[in-house]
């Protein structure tokens, strides 16, 4: 190829121009590459000997390119097994979660109940109130009247002043006597007051998976205690598929027995029940006592009255929290 401008733009690194359009080369008298045109050629001298070569991108080159990106293109069947596999593990990871969930939920580490917290007031901001006041005032005075409207300034500073204050005094006798609140209902609730010990379970139960509510508290022998009603679903929250794998080792799910979803209710039952005992505690710290009551609620009940029955009783004291470790040992039973 004729080189009509050639020349050196770095060290190792050459730019030529000629009829047939630009070529870079890279490299030194022992090895160099050149390409552009189309067509890349490789030399190098070895022993006093000079090998080199070439080769194009276009002609076959290109279309040997086309088949092979042909052939590495995805098929309509692989995208589809890779759909199902994805859709499979997602499959076997939701069931993975909900099983968790149901068995975990007493691990959860409930803070212990504290005086409410009365945060006191900032101090009124006294120029936006000096500011406001200057544009009641001003509004009335001519703009060239300098000498009443440097005395209405003076008067808006001292109104400004004497509101502050009391809007001031009047915040720091809401905030005594929202301490003082305060302070009353941590006391009422350290003495098991039956009304703060009910309300503050309440409070807590709220967003708990399974219903529950405090029903009754108060002191009975001696033992503060408070009577706590769950309402708990019944087998069908338990999934019929757990994750398995095939004889090959591949991910799968298979169906449980009818033993192994009872198994799995009563467990998730345990955490339940624990976890409400738990909260329990840490939230009303003047319990001796937690007597519980599941209910099971069963929307496929064939009849009104198995909608809603009673399956499992618990008692938690404090003075023996291995009973409390014990709820999840416990089998449920229909009472008659």
């Amino acid at each position: 190829m004729l080189a009509l401008v050639s020349f050196k733009i770095a060290p190792g690194l050459r730019i030529s121009a000629s009829s047939r359009g630009v070529r870079t080369s890279i490299g030194n008298s022992k090895a160099r590459v050149s390409f552009g045109g189309g067509r890349t050629y490789t030399s190098a001298k070895t022993a006093g000997v000079r090998v080199s070569g070439g080769s194009s991108s276009q002609g076959n080159s290109s279309r040997n390119n086309a088949s092979v990106q042909s052939t590495r293109r995805p098929t309509l069947a692989q995208l589809e097994r890779a759909e199902r596999a994805a859709a499979q593990d997602a499959v076997l990871e939701e069931l993975r979660r909900l099983e968790e969930s149901l068995v975990t939920l007493h691990h959860e580490t409930f803070p212990p109940a504290t005086p409410q917290e009365v945060l006191a007031p900032e101090p009124v901001d006294t120029d936006a109130i000096r500011t406001e006041f200057e544009k009641s005032l001003l509004s009335e005075i001519g703009r060239f009247k300098f000498s009443e409207r440097r005395s209405a300034k003076t008067r808006a500073a001292e109104m400004a002043l004497h509101e502050a204050s009391r809007i001031d005094a009047a915040y720091i006798g809401l905030y005594h006597r929202y301490c003082e609140d305060a302070r009353q209902d941590w006391d009422r609730l350290l003495n098991h007051d039956a009304e703060t010990v009910i309300d503050v379970l309440e409070g807590a139960y709220a967003d708990n998976a399974s219903e529950a509510t405090c029903v009754d508290a108060g002191v009975e022998g001696g033992v503060r205690y408070a009577a706590v009603v769950v309402v708990f679903g019944a087998v069908d929250l338990v999934p019929e598929r757990t994750p398995s794998v095939t004889a090959a080792g591949k991910p799968t799910t298979k169906k449980r027995n009818q033993s192994e979803r009872n198994s799995l209710y009563v467990a998730a039952l345990g955490s339940t029940v624990l976890a409400t005992v738990r909260e329990g505690f840490a939230v009303a710290p003047s319990v001796d006592e937690f007597r519980i009551i599941v209910l099971r609620k069963d929307l496929n009940a064939p009849t009104a009255s198995d909608f809603v029955a009673p399956i499992y009783v618990a008692i938690a004291l404090t003075e023996h929290p291995e009973l409390v470790e014990l709820v999840t040992t416990f089998r449920p039973v229909v009472l008659s």
